[in-house]
């Protein structure tokens, strides 16, 4: 059993504190955050399931910023994303790709597309994730290798960038490095109150997924290659409860008994953190299923690593 929000992870590299169970100190005993749960993991054959609850309500934003002129914590002014900030680099993503920074190293990316949005939209004081890609679509699975990168966001500070959505075009600023502590391995722009980032949206795109299998999509490939927004087609699954992920298996051939490897069909970036519409605990079959494919990574020893299929909207699970 596990949860699936971002905030542990931050626990991981120390950004943010945790108690001895992994629940996110807030510093008035609470705690934030959205959740979610897997039911597989690569060193499991097949592994049960837990829900979470979560907290995902937005707040309005006005003008095409979704980063204000305020002071952060430590009393470093937050940039806009009005113009390139000081010190940084241009760069496009397969350019911070090539890079591969070990440590954080400031980089700003203009006119890329966003593709998914944790929780259907970041809120203040909740730690959210954002998926951008270079550009709107790529003919193949070989051309879209290395052409997205995840924006990790802390709680304290995932106010800036409340009202981002998919389909937006944005010049991105952040910090990009290699993030190899605790077992992980991923490339990934990293926002906290002293890792200052933003968006601020330049246009619109109409951003499409790579056609894509349920066999292209592995760890290794993520560490490697980065985050890729696919479509697949023939896909079946038994759904739980709504705040549950479930494995997903090729309609055509069935699951497959022991599962080494199992992709799950994730909540996480739907609003409210919860499949709607859905039948527990009946196998149910989509044509096709679409969404960015990603990596969860809890606080654990051993290291266990979850892959997730990140659906945007319920749409994207096509009957």
């Amino acid at each position: 059993m596990r949860t699936t929000h971002f905030a542990l992870a931050l626990c991981l590299v120390g950004i943010i504190s945790c108690d001895s169970g992994g629940k996110v100190n807030t510093g008035s005993g609470g705690s934030t955050g959205g959740a979610g749960t897997t039911s597989a993991a690569t060193t499991t054959t097949v592994a049960s399931t837990s829900s979470a609850t979560t907290s995902a309500s937005t707040t309005a934003t006005s003008g095409s910023t979704t980063s204000a002129s305020s002071t952060s914590t430590g009393g470093l002014m937050w940039p806009t994303c009005n113009t390139q900030p000081p010190g940084s680099t241009v760069a496009t993503i397969p350019a911070v790709w090539a890079a591969n920074p070990a440590m954080p190293t400031p980089e700003w990316m203009q006119g890329v597309f966003v593709t998914a949005v944790a929780h259907g939209g970041c809120a203040a004081n909740q730690s959210c994730d954002i998926y951008v890609q270079q550009s709107e679509s790529y003919p193949n699975l070989a051309a879209a290798q290395k052409q997205s990168i995840r924006y990790a966001i802390a709680p304290a500070v995932s106010s800036n960038f409340v009202g981002i959505k998919v389909g937006d075009k944005v010049d991105a600023y952040g910090f990009a490095s290699r993030n190899t502590q605790n077992g992980q391995n991923e490339l990934m722009f990293l926002v906290t109150p002293t890792l200052a980032g933003c968006m601020k949206v330049v246009g619109s795109g109409n951003p499409l997924p790579t056609a894509a299998t349920l066999d292209d999509l592995t760890i290794t490939g993520y560490e490697t290659n980065g985050p890729l927004f696919v479509v697949l087609p023939g896909i079946s699954g038994k759904p739980h409860m709504p705040a549950q992920t479930f494995a997903m298996w090729n309609t055509a051939t069935g699951p497959t008994q022991p599962l080494a490897e199992v992709t799950d069909m994730s909540p996480y970036f739907l609003p409210g953190d919860v499949f709607t519409g859905l039948t527990p605990e009946m196998v149910t079959h989509w044509t096709t299923v679409q969404g960015v494919f990603g990596l969860f990574v809890p606080p654990a020893t051993p290291v266990v690593k979850y892959e997730e299929l990140y659906i945007r909207s319920m749409a994207d699970a096509a009957p």
